[in-house]
């Protein structure tokens, strides 16, 4: 069966678990590029070097992103946030309650964030198996949302924070590492749209992202967010 809808509490999820593989791997690209066999002691070393800042980051990257996820009217939103007296100085913590939309949807939020904070001080990356034995599935009712804007969703949070942190570590980069990307993408494509880890094996790099893509649609959605968050990003 066509999937076109993913649950919103999954999408949440996904793109949270996606800003910390980014972060992480903005970190590694930044200050030891083309390294692989990364050790305990060195993620956990990022998250330390890094806890102080590493919220304001999160939110900074999720908050657009969500707003345009959960909310239909932008202008609209913009005016509610003026009557609510939003501005520079409203906490960044209230900010992201709003722009998740819901209670439920900011604990999924929360309890995604603080799982991933959690493996990284244990001196490693969460797996994709981990994530979905462990991802909030909300109620039966959840609300879904549409799966081209779930995609589009998922490729701006980790290009964003990816983009975001390695620029901060080393501002002398004037690009992405491309294969930073595809691997950061294909893996949050996967999480995303499947409940199983799926093989990412193979030479031919535009059948891995079909594969993981599910059907033309969602790959071409996924292709054009990618060049467009690109080209907007370098």
């Amino acid at each position: 069966m066509r999937i076109t809808t993913v649950s919103r509490h999954k999408v949440v999820a996904a793109m949270t678990r996606g800003f910390f593989q980014a972060f992480v791997s903005g970190q590694i690209d930044a200050t030891q590029p083309g390294k692989t066999d990364i050790t305990p002691l060195e993620y956990k070393k990022i998250i330390a070097d890094n806890y102080e800042k590493l919220s304001a980051c999160y939110v900074s990257v999720m908050f657009p992103i969500l707003i345009r996820l959960n909310y239909a009217d932008g202008e609209a939103v913009a005016e509610d946030m003026k009557r609510r007296n939003f501005s520079n100085s409203t906490s960044p913590k209230i900010l992201f309650r709003y722009a998740c939309g819901s209670k439920e949807v900011y604990d999924t939020a929360i309890k995604e964030y603080q799982q991933q904070i959690a493996t990284l001080l244990s001196g490693r990356l969460q797996t994709i198996s981990e994530f979905f034995e462990n991802y909030e599935r909300g109620a039966e009712t959840t609300e879904v949302v549409d799966i081209a804007l779930a995609i589009r969703s998922m490729v701006r949070t980790q290009m964003m924070a990816y983009s975001t942190v390695l620029k901060a570590a080393n501002p002398e980069l004037a690009t992405l590492h491309q294969a930073t990307v595809f691997r950061l993408m294909l893996h949050g494509t996967m999480a995303l749209l499947h409940e199983d880890p799926i093989s990412l094996e193979g030479d031919n790099l535009e059948l891995i992202f079909r594969r993981v893509a599910l059907n033309s649609d969602n790959f071409e959605v996924l292709m054009n967010e990618m060049n467009q968050a690109y080209e907007d990003l370098v």
